[in-house]
């Protein structure tokens, strides 16, 4: 029998249902779509926050749509963590609005099952942006983007890039200008690289080399 989700998972996931969440989500899939587009994804992974957010547009290929539920995942399959996925089998992630609750375990995940040269798109809220009056009275938790990067980079996996997105504020106008750093979320963009591979060892030199016999 399922545990029955706490008070604060219920509020925390219900912020992700309400108008100002849904208009964050329409940004987000804006500006991931055409990152998509650029390299082959397939076989891809997709981690939303919330039934609502995994109904996505048809992408291409063969891929996984996963959304929270509780402490564990549904979807197009029921899981917890670790995911039910082999190592490095998938070439794309997409991974929505990852908590301070499980940060490292979900995106030490995601680097195992992202194949060599694959690509990790993580959004976030941004704890520093005015923004955050929208979010925070539900208890929300996330972390920042500096602690975010150095969580990425610790698992394994290169940031590329960060980017902002989204308003400053509730009423910001449309194309009203703002200071990105202020902007309601941050998209990471990171890749799974492996070392180069050691060359050869050089073999010693004589100390008779280079010498000339007289």
């Amino acid at each position: 029998m399922p545990a029955t989700p706490s008070p604060r998972q219920a509020s925390v996931a219900s912020w992700f249902d309400t108008e100002p969440a849904h208009v964050l989500c329409q940004l987000e899939f804006r500006r991931l779509m055409p990152l998509l587009a650029e390299r082959p994804v397939t076989p891809w992974l997709w981690l939303a926050p919330t039934a609502a957010w995994a109904a996505l547009p048809d992408l291409p290929g063969r891929g996984l749509r996963l959304h929270r539920d509780g402490a564990g995942f549904a979807g197009d399959t029921r899981c917890g963590l670790p995911l039910p996925l082999p190592d490095e089998s998938v070439n794309a992630i997409v991974l929505q609005h990852v908590t301070a609750r499980d940060a490292e375990q979900l995106i030490g995940e995601c680097e195992r099952v992202l194949m060599p040269g694959g690509r990790l798109w993580l959004s976030t809220l941004n704890p520093f942006s005015p923004y955050r009056r929208q979010w925070r009275q539900h208890g929300l938790v996330v972390r920042s983007p500096q602690r975010l990067r150095h969580t990425l980079e610790r698992a394994g996996l290169s940031c590329d890039g960060l980017s902002y997105l989204g308003p400053m504020w509730r009423d910001c106008a449309p194309g009203q200008r703002s200071f990105a750093p202020l902007r309601a979320a941050c998209l990471f963009t990171a890749e799974k690289r492996t070392p180069a591979l050691p060359g050869p060892t050089p073999l010693p030199v004589p100390r008779w080399a280079g010498t000339v016999a007289t």
